[in-house]
C-alpha cells in the first residue's frame, strides 16, 4: 500500500511523541515536512527525526506532495490553521481541542464537508490497546446493562513539571480542555452519545506559580479560567456518570475511570494512556462469597475492601504494545482510511460532539443550568483483534 505523506504544523513539545511514532513504527505514515512560526523549530525537529524538509507553515500548506496535515500548534491557533490546510486541499488531523467555541467547529467542518476532506481531532488515546480491550469486555456484557461510570483527573497543575505551563491557565486551557477530552471521548466511545450535563465549576487560584527552577525561575501565571469542574452527566441510553477535572487537587485515590454494571464493574485504564490493566469484578463472586453465611459473617466480607479486591480480575490484553505511548494513531486511522476508502474513527461527529460536551461544562457551570446536547454521534468502530502494532486494518 502506498504510503500517506504527512506534514506537521506546530513544533512545539508534544511533537517529539507524535514524530518518534510516525516516522519509526506508523510504517503507512511518511512524514515529509514540518513548520513552524519558528522556522528555526522546525529546523531542529526536522534534523532530530530525518524529516526531510522544514519550512514555513505557507511553504507547507502549497506543498502539493502533503496529503495530511497534522496540527500540533497552540489550542488558539487551530481553527486558523485548520481552514487553512482544508483551503489548501490537505486532510486534517488536529491536536484537541478542534476550535476553542462550536461557531468555529461548526465553520471548519462545513468546509470540509464541501471539500470533500477528513477533519479528525485527537484523542486518540481511545484506539489503544487499553480502551480498546475495554470496549471488547464492555460490549460482551461481562458486567451487564450499564448503570453509571465515575471519571476523575486530579492533579495540581502543570506548573509543576511542564516547560512551558501558562496556555494551560488561558482560555482555550484548565482542565476540562485539556484533559476533558480523553475521559469524554473514551466514555462516548464506550457508551455512546451524551443527552445533558450539570456542572459546578471554580477558579482556586487567582495566580499560579512556576514551580520547576530546572525549566525557569519562579515566575507567576495568571489563571483567565475556572480549574476545578464537578459534573453530572446523562448519556442517551440513560446511563449517569459523575465527571471531576481538576488542577488543585495534590492528591486523590479516586478511580481514573470506572463503569458500573448490573453484574459487574470494569475498571478501565487511565483515558490519557494507550495502555494499562483493564480489571474486572462480578457481583456473581460476592454472592458466592456470602453464601450460607450469618448477616454479621456477610457484612463483614462485603465491607472488607482487602476481601473485594480477591474478587477482581485483570483481563488479558487484546492488542499489541499495551504499554507503549501511542500517539499519532489518529494520524495512523485517517491515512488507513484515506487508502481503504472508509469512515475515520476520530471524525467530525465524534469531535464536534466530544467538544460541545466539553463547552458544556462551562456553559452549565456559568448559568447554573442543565445543557441539553444538540449533536450526537455513533460509537466509533472498534479495532479488530489480530493486527500487528501500527496496523488498524
Amino acid at each position: 500500500m502506498e504510503r500517506v505523506k504527512v506534514g506537521i504544523i506546530g513544533c512545539g513539545t508534544i511533537s517529539n511523541v507524535y514524530l518518534d511514532n510516525l516516522t519509526q513504527r506508523y510504517k503507512l505514515i511518511e512524514v515529509v515536512a514540518c513548520a513552524d512560526l519558528f522556522v528555526e523549530k522546525a529546523e531542529e525537529l526536522a534534523k532530530k527525526y530525518n524529516v526531510p524538509k522544514a519550512c514555513s507553515v505557507e511553504d507547507l500548506l502549497a506543498d502539493p506532495e502533503v496529503e495530511i496535515i497534522l496540527n500540533l500548534t497552540i489550542p488558539a491557533a487551530h481553527y486558523e490553521i485548520n481552514v487553512a490546510a482544508l483551503q489548501s486541499g490537505k486532510h486534517v488531523y488536529c491536536e484537541k481541542p478542534l476550535a476553542l467555541n462550536l461557531e468555529d467547529a461548526k465553520k471548519s467542518i462545513e468546509l470540509a464537508n464541501e471539500k470533500g476532506l477528513m477533519l479528525g481531532c485527537s484523542p486518540d488515546s481511545f484506539l489503544g490497546a487499553g480502551i480498546q480491550t475495554s470496549k471488547k469486555v464492555f460490549d460482551g456484557g461481562w458486567i451487564g446493562e450499564p448503570v453509571s461510570v465515575t471519571a476523575n483527573f486530579m492533579c495540581h497543575g502543570h506548573e509543576l513539571w511542564h516547560p512551558a505551563p501558562d496556555f494551560y491557565y488561558k482560555e482555550g486551557g484548565g482542565p476540562i480542555l485539556d484533559m476533558g477530552p480523553y475521559y469524554i471521548t473514551a466514555m462516548v466511545a464506550l457508551l455512546g452519545p451524551i443527552k445533558k450535563i450539570t456542572c459546578i465549576a471554580k477558579k482556586t487560584y487567582e495566580e499560579r506559580t512556576v514551580l520547576n527552577s530546572k525549566i525557569r525561575s519562579k515566575k507567576s501565571i495568571d489563571v483567565e479560567v475556572p480549574t476545578h469542574y464537578s459534573g453530572l452527566v446523562e448519556f442517551e441510553n440513560g446511563v449517569t456518570a459523575t465527571v471531576n477535572m481538576s488542577f488543585d487537587i495534590w492528591f486523590s485515590n479516586l478511580p481514573k475511570l470506572e463503569i458500573y454494571g448490573t453484574e459487574g464493574t470494569l475498571m478501565v485504564p487511565d483515558p490519557n494512556m494507550f495502555g494499562g490493566p483493564v480489571k474486572l469484578i462480578r457481583g456473581d463472586n460476592m454472592v458466592d462469597s456470602i453464601e450460607g453465611l450469618d448477616w454479621i459473617e456477610s457484612i463483614q466480607i462485603i465491607n472488607s475492601k482487602s476481601k473485594m479486591e480477591e474478587f477482581v480480575r485483570e483481563i488479558p490484553i487484546a492488542y499489541h504494545n499495551i504499554g507503549y505511548n501511542s500517539r499519532g494513531l489518529g494520524v495512523l486511522d485517517m491515512a488507513s482510511a484515506l487508502r481503504g476508502e472508509r469512515k475515520h474513527r476520530t471524525n467530525t461527529d465524534l469531535t464536534y460532539h466530544v467538544l460541545e460536551a466539553l463547552l458544556a461544562f462551562d456553559i452549565s457551570a456559568k448559568e447554573e443550568t442543565t445543557y441539553i446536547m444538540t449533536s450526537t454521534c455513533e460509537k466509533p468502530a472498534g479495532v479488530p483483534t489480530g493486527l500487528r502494532f501500527g496496523e488498524l486494518d
